[in-house]
């Protein structure tokens, strides 16, 4: 019964309502008693390797893609999480989601409305124990940034977001002498834009223990992504 009652995300009080012969401290002391996050998640695991063996599930895809995307949900004012949404105009917070192209979840984040959605996509990737390993990962606009996609690279996924604004964007050439034929134009003028491949050379050190830190679980990658902000002046990484 108090499976049903978690299941169904009723809680235990609403639930006892309904139910006759149970209490809300009976449904509330056996989840407690029984129910963790860590459990919860090897659960999460378990029931998505059930879900690929399916042979309904490899119609879909394969297991090697993933969409992160965040959903609005309301939640009371004298929440931790809970801000006002400036997209939706009301309190809550954002459930993003990691969702297979199998059709199934595989990591969800409880996240505040104002955060970037970029620094946790990665996290849930990370966090995913089950036997379908993702290599590209889908999002929005919010689901990108210049670290993101260095440590996407590092960690071995191709981060593949849509991007809104693209004229705003600075692409670089590989070289000065690089030209291309058809999109020329949109890395400036002939020999500009180019990346700085001793930059990227002297921080390299760093950048692999960041990505090896991030990987052992040493440090969550979303508090490093927080810090490791695009264009930032004071650190070179």
């Amino acid at each position: 019964m108090t499976t049903f009652v978690k299941g169904t995300n009723m809680g235990p009080y609403e639930a006892a309502r309904h139910i006759p012969g149970v209490s809300g401290h009976e449904l509330s002391y056996t989840a407690n008693r029984h129910f963790s996050i860590v459990l919860l998640n090897e659960a999460i695991a378990d029931l998505v390797n059930a879900h690929a063996r399916l042979d309904i599930s490899r119609a879909w895809g394969d297991g090697t893609a993933v969409a992160a995307d965040g959903t609005h949900m309301d939640t009371y004012l004298d929440n931790l999480l809970a801000e006002t949404s400036v997209r939706y105009g009301k309190p809550g917070g954002i459930a993003y989601h990691h969702i297979s192209d199998t059709y199934i979840a595989l990591f969800t984040h409880f996240i505040p409305c104002g955060v970037w959605e970029a620094v946790y996509i990665i996290e849930g990737l990370l966090k995913n124990t089950s036997d379908v390993k993702p290599t590209t990962v889908h999002a929005d606009t919010q689901g990108q940034s210049q670290p993101v996609f260095a440590l996407a690279h590092l960690l071995g996924f191709d981060l593949m977001p849509r991007i809104r604004n693209w004229k705003g964007l600075t692409f670089y050439r590989p070289s000065k002498q690089t030209e291309y034929v058809h999109i020329d134009a949109l890395f400036g003028e002939p020999g500009m834009n180019t990346i700085d491949w001793e930059l990227i050379e002297s921080q390299f050190r760093h950048l692999m223990r960041v990505a090896i830190s991030v990987r052992e679980v040493a440090i969550s990658s979303a508090t490093l992504l927080k810090r490791l902000r695009s264009g930032s002046r004071k650190n070179a990484t």
